[in-house]
Parts: C-alpha cells; sequence; structure tokens
C-alpha cells in the first residue's frame, strides 16, 4: 500500500519501505520479551524469535534494501542486557546481513546497555532525532521539535485500533498512524513483536498516550491502517470517526 510517492506499507507486515533510503524500516522489536514474562511466571507457549525471523524475510521477498532501519527498542528489558537479550540481538544482526542489508538502530527507550553488543558487531547506533534526507526518525518517547515539511518516522506507541463487531464483542488490530501535525507528515509504525499490542489510540484520552509528540498533535484527524499480520491490509476512517466503537 503506497503512502507517499516515496513509502509504502510492505505488505502485509509492521514495515515500511522507504524508496530514497533504499530501507526498510520497523519499530519495538522487544528481542527477549518472552523470557522477562517467563521470569513473571507467564508461560508463552512459543518463542517469538522465530515468527520475528519470518516476517523479516517477508519484508526482504518483497522488497529488496540495502538498510533496515530499526525505530528503537530492540531489545526488551529496561536494564542491563540480559543473556536472551544478548543471544537474540546478536542473531537477528546476522539474519539482517544474511538478506543482505545492514541494521541500523535509532536508539529507544528499552536500549540501554545495547550499546556493546551493537559495537562488537558493528552496528550503526545513533540517538535521536536522526535525520536522512527529508525524514526525520525517532523513537517517540521523547519531545522533539517539529517543524517545516519533514517526515516524521517513530515507533513507542505500539497503536491499536479497537473494533466492536455486531454482537459487541471487541476485536484489537495492530495500526498504522498516518497524518498532518501543520506541513510536518506523522507516520507511526506498529511494534514487530507479535507479543506487543499497545495502546487502543481510539479509545484513550489524549493524555493517556505514550508518546509526547502524539499527546501535542490531534491524534484524531490521523488515519489508521490496520493489519493482521501476513493477511489483511485495511485503510480505516480518520480515528475521530472511531472513537464511538
Amino acid at each position: 500500500m503506497q503512502l507517499t510517492e516515496d513509502i509504502e506499507i510492505v505488505e502485509f507486515e509492521p514495515a515500511l519501505y522507504v524508496k530514497s533510503l533504499d530501507a526498510i524500516v520497523v519499530a519495538d522489536i522487544h528481542l527477549g520479551l518472552e523470557w522477562e514474562l517467563e521470569e513473571k511466571g507467564v508461560h508463552i507457549p512459543f518463542p517469538t524469535y522465530e515468527p520475528i525471523v519470518k516476517s523479516l524475510r517477508n519484508m526482504f521477498n518483497y522488497k529488496s534494501a540495502r538498510r533496515l532501519i530499526i525505530l528503537g527498542d530492540i531489545k526488551n528489558e529496561f536494564g542491563d542486557i540480559n543473556p536472551e537479550e544478548w543471544t537474540q540481538v546478536q542473531d537477528f544482526v546476522n539474519d539482517v546481513r544474511s538478506l543482505g542489508a545492514e541494521p541500523i538502530l535509532i536508539r529507544g527507550n528499552h536500549d540501554n546497555f545495547v550499546r556493546i553488543v551493537l559495537r562488537r558487531l558493528n552496528v550503526e547506533f545513533k540517538d535521536p532525532p536522526v535525520r536522512m534526507g527529508k525524514y526525520l526518525l525517532i523513537h517517540g518517547d521523547k519531545d522533539h521539535e517539529l517543524g517545516g515539511d519533514d517526515i516524521v518516522l517513530m515507533g513507542h506507541e505500539h497503536p491499536v485500533i479497537s473494533i466492536r463487531d455486531s454482537i459487541g464483542v471487541k476485536h484489537r488490530f495492530k495500526s498504522f498512524l498516518y497524518g498532518e501535525h501543520y506541513d510536518t507528515r506523522i507516520i507511526v509504525l506498529p511494534s514487530m513483536n507479535p507479543l506487543t499490542m499497545g495502546t487502543a489510540v481510539n479509545e484513550v484520552e489524549v493524555g493517556e498516550l505514550l508518546s509526547p509528540i502524539l499527546r501535542k498533535v490531534d491524534i484524531t484527524s490521523f488515519t489508521p491502517i490496520l493489519l493482521v499480520q501476513g493477511e489483511v491490509l485495511k485503510r480505516f476512517p480518520k480515528i475521530s470517526n472511531l472513537i464511538a466503537y
């Protein structure tokens, strides 16, 4: 699905392809999340790494690119990197390179202590905001000055849309968000991790949104594009039309 002349959604995956950057862009991989949940007594019946790598391969089968830009949170633990994350980060970098691409990480709030692993693997690790051409690449956990005709690509919110069906059952769908703040266009990516559904942006008050960027724009004017990974990609009406649902 084409969003601009230069950007398309990688169907049917939580990723963008940006032609001018020759890059696939993803956000919020949260490697090692199931390890943390198991530590808390929550059993995950399937490992998340395998579906994440399957999704990665689907992306590069759809569009070959020389870069994979990660908009923060390659790992899950806030603190020091744990053994499971250490292994999965190394494996993920190797899997990306096996597809002919080079990973670049834009730092997110979960990426503390990951620099040492990435340095050993010779992976670029950048503090946001990062400008590449007309794009402003951020994670989304911090406020940044918006202005001009920038196109902001961000993650952090893990946006979902909540929809009730005809019998009142509520369904939640991961979603891209696409909108404008004055002349600045903003695209929010869903999380790449299958376990992280995130914020139902059509149900919460503005002050409950995680990202300070989204708290200062009119998010109800944004267009959600709902994703059922591997199956469906559907543009929905603006969020203002979905709040009642």
